[in-house]
């Protein structure tokens, strides 16, 4: 079978089932789908894996998850692989715009915000890497295109389309008898995870609660004693002033609370 390189347009010899293919011409890297023959790009690794570990740690220790939990989660076993992804690029009067649709099933749907610089892609060397961590592509080129044109993409504004393979260390971790999954994306060491041990909202919402509450309350007293003491006018800026002290009086408690959960929490 012959298919038409998309950068030189020389016709190139296809084996069966054959699916990554290097151009004899002019080297292109190309993958084959059932009805779109695209270029095939990688992305190189930058981070080695105690450097990668090192990000993840850096990430549990941040303002999103439980506190310490890089010391207190247990790492249980870690992956390194190539993960494709579908990438397109659109132009129209409002610029290009690059889309990310996973080309194999995950459950990191975050892999879709994936920042990927025109610069960093490489084409893919059959040769240069372990066929062991290449993850096949199983959603094809069409169903890409559909999940496209579903966002409300106009498919005439597509002006590339290509698969990446895009290098990750997945991390599994256990914490408080549960396992989680991380993903550290090994071009630009970002960390990707949909479900984590965050931080309780609850102590967030009762002080939220508490200082509306205090707040109210104080405002009441300081316009009850402003206008004890004066008359209308009068006690309008009475009441005024006495919340100017007296919020502050309010807040150094919240505060201190504030912190207190924050450190905990």
């Amino acid at each position: 079978m012959q298919i038409k390189c998309t950068q030189c347009a020389a016709d190139v010899e296809v084996q069966q089932d054959e699916t990554f293919i290097e151009c004899p011409f002019c080297a292109s890297s190309l993958f084959l789908d059932k009805r779109k023959v695209v270029f095939h790009y990688v992305i190189a690794c930058n981070f080695k894996p105690n450097e990668a570990e090192g990000n993840l740690k850096r990430w549990m220790a941040g303002n999103h998850t439980v506190k310490d939990l890089d010391k207190k989660a247990q790492m249980a076993k870690t992956s390194f692989y190539y993960f494709p992804v579908w990438y397109f690029k659109t132009k129209d009067t409002a610029g290009d715009k690059i889309y990310i649709q996973p080309a194999a099933s995950t459950s990191v749907s975050e892999i879709k915000k994936l920042p990927i610089p025109a610069g960093s892609l490489k084409f893919y060397d059959q040769k240069s890497y372990n066929d062991d961590e290449i993850v096949k592509p199983d959603v094809l080129y069409d169903s890409a295109k559909t999940w496209l044109q579903s966002s409300g993409v106009n498919l005439d504004t597509v002006a590339e389309a290509a698969l990446v393979h895009i290098t990750f260390y997945q991390f599994y971790y256990y914490f408080n008898n549960q396992t989680y999954t991380a993903l550290v994306e090994a071009s630009s060491g970002l960390v990707y995870a949909n479900v984590y041990p965050a931080k309780s909202e609850a102590p967030f919402r009762v002080l939220f609660i508490m200082g509306i509450v205090a707040f109210l309350i104080t405002s009441i007293i300081c316009f009850v004693l402003g206008f004890a003491i004066g008359d209308s006018d009068g006690g309008f800026i009475n009441g005024e002033i006495f919340k100017v002290f007296a919020y502050g009086l309010v807040s150094l408690p919240l505060m201190i609370m504030a912190y207190f959960i924050a450190k905990k929490v």
